[in-house]
């Protein structure tokens, strides 16, 4: 990798229920056990992590834009909670690996290759919406800690649905959240 270059997030926005009871879950947590400050990090689905140098930018986001018009909207949906232990020690939404979502990260990957950049294979990512980790956390949370908000999120319904009619490019760098790039269905 060429020392200019760095990882950035392709991230799907969310609507609908996702949205509002994935904030709601992580308020509820981030208070509970004092994880996060505010401003809590954005929810998001991560669909590509791409390698550029920030200079290169341009010509990505047109490349990035013809691929992604097609898939948006895109329709979400979650499975139940998930659980990353450490070093993460993650409390999650799980999402489908629907059809789309599955293409859309290829297609991306492709697409960012085939221009010569950088990007990771999602063909075994497990998609998921990050409520409350060690990211941009104020403290970590204990082992005993994460293991109860897992159990506590597992007693949730949280089989859910929404969508995403929007895609950002982040700077993984937070706070405060950088966006680089939007791609949205007109």
């Amino acid at each position: 990798m060429d020392e200019t270059e760095r990882n950035y997030y392709l991230v799907a926005t969310l609507e609908g229920a996702i949205a509002a009871i994935g904030k709601a879950l992580q308020k509820e947590f981030s208070r509970c056990y004092r994880v996060y400050r505010e401003p809590y990090p954005p929810l998001h689905l991560t669909v590509g992590v791409l390698s550029f140098p920030l200079d290169k930018l341009e010509p990505l986001e047109e490349i990035l834009a013809g691929v992604v018009a097609p898939f948006l909207p895109l329709a979400l949906r979650t499975l139940g909670e998930s659980c990353f232990p450490a070093p993460f020690k993650s409390i999650n939404l799980s999402v489908e690996r629907s059809r789309p979502l599955s293409d859309l990260s290829t297609r991306v990957a492709r697409a960012v290759t085939g221009a010569g950049f950088s990007a990771e294979p999602f063909d075994h990512w497990d998609y998921h919406i990050s409520l409350v980790n060690c990211n941009y956390a104020a403290r970590e949370w204990s082992e005993a800690e994460y293991q109860e908000a897992c159990r506590r999120l597992a007693r949730e319904n949280l089989r859910l649905s929404g969508q995403s009619r929007r895609l950002e490019l982040w700077d993984p760098v937070f706070p405060p959240l950088r966006i680089l790039a939007a791609f949205e269905k007109t």
